[in-house]
């Protein structure tokens, strides 16, 4: 009888009901989070400590890596940045939360990178021991060996891209080349030939139908990220395999299905002339060269003697090295020459050595002479720093159990990370975080650099992660950069175009970006960025 009672004045008065369901719950969600959760006692925004909308708007707005630089200012080196989250600014907190023995996992936000249960790859598996059988894979095609049967694929296009970047014969200046926007052509055309063994040629001049994959993957970023930060993640990940695949597989933009047809496609025909295209090679002295295909279609797991890869994890795993290992090294080549432009010292430092050590521009290949030049690496060390191709941290779920992160206890269920452009401006780390300093990567006792310091600064900074989702592509990266800018600084004088601006601050922008001197990137995961604007041309004799 009471409950029919109960009923009818439910019924008669539904939306009375469910404004007090709604109040009440808000009401409990807020005294929770403010008093009772385990994070209660860190400091953050009050409205970031209820509610995960702050995180969500600032990953729409691009500006979340500056949301957070500007938090971990004002509130310290731990900082609640969602409900559920917090995020670290020291190097013990980064080894607690990425060391091998770590107990954590990967984020539900890796979830939102994958179009369905198939879409699995080394970088966006959750489960430890899946991404361990990826892993184990993915280190058989990066080891010494392969490394140096990809190199031919290296030489040429970074030789060919730097004929490209003067005009006539050089002994002008050079039209104005757009640095974040060359530079990805060169490492499309690279990746694309080392994963397909086929070149797409975005770099060379007139019209080309590929050079619109780079701005596919910053248009998939751009959505993907904020919704990897949104309040909704937990339905969303939930809804993704019951119906919300489908929805975003008919919604996605026609340029991004473009990417992923490309990928396909590439695949596809790869497999059909594998007979062929297998053995493709030219010659590089006595030594054949293969493609990355070559050995991601011949992969064995070394533990299960099993192969590899299946067809959609094939596919997986080239969309991951496509985007990964073309955008992420960009960024750095990006964010090098804009500082080594500005930084006359350091210029013509490493100009003096790299034209000391080569005889010619042919003799700059991988082995002991590049290794050799200790400025060109300090350099590019810089450039990582400064310029992180992630600005942002990467998630990481504390598991059953909890974890001590930096002397604290951290519950199973709380989201950690540290934010790498807040990370590597760590000014205990980094004196002058904002300045390009090579020097600071080089033990120098006149100088006053120690080599505490560079093991302080070294212990600060992980452009390639650490623990087991390191990069496996580190070496080769690290080859390309260092290729590169030997290359084009033994060839040709360089400068900024006179009065350029592109990919600065100015006083009109917000918080963080004000400062001219520094090279300005949007946060979606990875640096998405515009500039600097450089013209070269030939070195005098």
């Amino acid at each position: 009888m009471y409950i029919s009672i109960i009923l009818e004045v439910a019924f008669a008065h539904w939306v009375v009901v469910i404004v007090s369901f709604a109040v009440s719950y808000v009401a409990c969600s807020v005294i929770y989070s403010l008093y009772l959760s385990p994070l209660a006692k860190y400091p953050g925004p009050l409205f970031a400590k209820i509610s995960s909308l702050p995180d969500f708007y600032w990953a729409l707005t691009g500006d979340r890596h500056m949301w957070i630089a500007r938090n971990h200012e004002i509130y310290g080196d731990v900082l609640r940045f969602r409900p559920d989250g917090l995020l670290f600014k020291t190097p013990q907190a980064y080894q607690d939360i990425f060391n091998a023995k770590a107990n954590v996992k990967r984020s539900k936000f890796y979830n939102m990178l994958t179009r369905n249960k198939h879409d699995l790859s080394t970088i966006t598996s959750t489960d430890p021991a899946l991404h361990a059988q990826k892993r184990r894979v993915l280190n058989t095609i990066f080891s010494e060996r392969s490394l140096r049967k990809m190199e031919p694929f290296l030489v040429n296009h970074v030789a060919r891209w730097c004929e490209l970047l003067i005009d006539g014969d050089g002994t002008g200046w050079s039209v104005p080349r757009k640095m974040s926007q060359i530079c990805d052509y060169l490492v499309l055309d690279i990746l694309c030939e080392l994963c397909f063994g086929q070149s797409v040629d975005t770099k060379e001049p007139g019209e080309n139908e590929y050079r619109k994959i780079p701005h596919a993957i910053a248009s998939l970023l751009q959505i993907l990220y904020p919704l990897g930060h949104s309040p909704w993640l937990n339905i969303l990940v939930w809804l993704k395999p019951r119906g919300l695949n489908w929805v975003f597989g008919i919604m996605t933009p026609t340029h991004i299905q473009d990417l992923y047809d490309f990928v396909k496609q590439s695949i596809r025909q790869r497999l059909r002339h594998k007979e062929t295209l297998a053995a493709q090679t030219y010659e590089a002295g006595n030594k054949k060269s293969y493609d990355m295909l070559h050995y991601l279609l011949d992969a064995k797991d070394p533990e299960t003697g099993l192969p590899g890869y299946t067809l959609e994890a094939l596919e997986a795993e080239a969309l991951m090295l496509t985007i990964a290992g073309s955008d992420t090294t960009s960024v750095i080549m990006a964010g090098f020459f804009f500082y080594i432009v500005r930084t006359p010292r350091a210029y013509r430092r490493l100009v003096d050595e790299i034209r000391d050590s080569f005889a010619s521009a042919n003799e700059i290949r991988g082995g002991p002479k590049l290794s050799s030049c200790l400025y060109l690496r300090a350099c590019v060390e810089e450039a990582m720093r400064i310029t992180p191709a992630g600005p942002a941290e990467l998630p990481r779920v504390v598991l059953p159990g909890g974890i001590m992160i930096d002397g604290a206890y951290i519950p199973e269920g709380i989201t950690v990370g540290v934010a790498h452009w807040s990370f590597y401006r760590n000014e205990e780390c980094f004196p002058d975080p904002n300045v390009y300093r090579p020097e600071r990567w080089i033990v120098d006792e006149e100088a006053g650099i120690t080599a505490e310091d560079v093991a302080r600064a070294r212990c600060s900074c992980f452009p390639f992660t650490a623990g087991t989702t390191s990069c496996a592509g580190k070496n080769f990266a690290l080859l390309e950069l260092h290729m590169v800018i030997a290359r084009a600084l033994w060839l040709y004088d360089i400068r900024l175009l006179p009065g350029d601006r592109t990919g600065t601050g100015n006083k009109a922008k917000g918080w963080g970006k004000r400062n001219p001197n520094i090279f300005h990137v949007a946060d979606s995961y990875i640096s998405i960025r515009d500039g600097p604007m450089i013209q070269f041309k030939k070195r005098k004799a």
